[in-house]
């Protein structure tokens, strides 16, 4: 959770264009629903590659799923096929670079820890095609559709998700923050009030598939500008990531410091942002460093518990990698380290840190573990550099 790697998998976002009719499907009528027993459990929460990761019991196997709160649940599609779960339904919708993307729908008993989720809807991808993509999501996605079922409490402090029907048996609730948790159906992702400036307001997800600290829509972006929320700000090109439609085309970025931003009453102060094309904006799991994180969408609230004070922006190398066929750059920042030592977007890297790259999950892991250290040594056919962390969004 030390880096952000901008070519890290955008997860799917599915329009379930199903779940918008008047009469949805079967499978989301059905489930998912807590199964008879313990209410309430409390496992171990493993960060790796800027996912939140924890062990799943699925057809009596163990096995290792992502926490994300902006995607439905989702499962490979071979370990789908291998478990033989029925397919329920079929779905089309977009990735979160706007790719189309179709998929089957199964349904599938969960176990986490001594909570036993029942039919829970999940959407098949192919995960294990790409090493890439089998790294970074595993087996599935543990996905915002069960937030309905109790409150979840994420606590990177001591590296555990909770789950209880009762909010209030869980610990960090009574002396944290408390904002309105805001539902809008299927898939039933956590959605918060935002503000910007005085007179710029909006609505963000938070995302714990996001690994930055805030993704601020075109939209969103606008209304602060023009409420004078926004401090400086640096321009970037190349991919803005990668998702299970593939690399985005390269492109104009931007990242910004927003001046004075709030979650409702949870008054944060300067945060570090990158612009994103599509609504909603985007509270990222980053923020999970400072503030142990409850979500009871049973009482429409979730709590914030802080413990590390900011800043809220990460220094940074000036560029983001692809794993897109090789290990490569995929986007700079203007007036960065890594802009003023030549690189570009698509350079493929030979060497990090003195050791040849390949696309392999030993190969993977080992440049993740690169970016979050202070510095790092690059090589690349006809270059090399040395570049060192710089906060440049801090400075006015």
């Amino acid at each position: 959770m030390k880096n952000r790697i901008g070519c890290l998998l955008g997860l799917l976002v599915f329009c379930a264009a199903a779940a918008a009719q008047d009469q949805p499907p079967e499978w989301i009528i059905e489930g998912p629903y807590l199964g008879e027993g313990s209410t309430s459990t409390e496992v171990p929460l493993r960060t790796m590659a800027t996912k939140l990761h924890v062990e799943v019991e699925i057809g009596g196997q163990t096995r290792r799923f992502v926490v994300d709160t902006g995607s439905p649940s989702m499962i490979d599609t071979a370990l789908a096929k291998e478990l033989g779960l029925e397919v329920v339904g079929k779905s089309q919708g977009r990735d979160s670079h706007g790719v189309v993307i179709e998929s089957d729908i199964v349904q599938a008993t969960l176990k986490l820890g001594g909570v036993t989720f029942h039919k829970v809807p999940m959407f098949s991808a192919d995960f294990s095609t790409s090493e890439t993509t089998k790294f970074f999501l595993g087996d599935g996605l543990f996905g915002s559709e069960l937030l309905p079922l109790g409150a979840w409490q994420i606590d990177l402090q001591n590296s555990v998700l909770r789950f209880d029907t009762d909010a209030q048996k869980l610990p960090s609730v009574g002396n944290a923050t408390k904002v309105p948790l805001h539902g809008f159906g299927y898939p039933h992702a956590p959605i918060l009030d935002v503000q910007f400036a005085k007179r710029a307001r909006s609505k963000a997800m938070f995302d714990t598939g996001s690994p930055g600290y805030f993704a601020i829509s075109k939209a969103d972006f606008a209304g602060a500008e023009q409420g004078g929320g926004i401090g400086t700000s640096r321009a970037g090109f190349g991919s803005a990531g990668g998702s299970l439609g593939g690399q985005a085309p390269d492109s104009d970025q931007l990242q910004a410091e927003l001046k004075t931003l709030s979650i409702d009453n949870l008054k944060l102060g300067r945060v570090g942002a990158i612009r994103r094309d599509s609504s909603p904006s985007l509270i990222g799991a980053a923020m999970l460093e400072h503030f142990i994180v409850t979500f009871d969408a049973r009482s429409g609230a979730a709590y914030f518990a802080k413990y590390s004070d900011g800043p809220f922006v990460r220094p940074s190398f000036g560029f983001t990698l692809a794993f897109d066929g090789k290990i490569s750059v995929a986007l700079v920042w203007d007036d960065s380290p890594a802009h003023k030592a030549g690189l570009e977007p698509g350079i493929h890297l030979t060497s990090i840190n003195g050791t040849a790259t390949e696309l392999s999950s030993e190969g993977i892991q080992r440049a993740v573990e690169a970016m979050s250290g202070q510095d790092i040594e690059l090589e690349w056919e006809g270059g090399s550099v040395h570049l060192v962390r710089d906060f440049h969004l801090l400075q006015e």
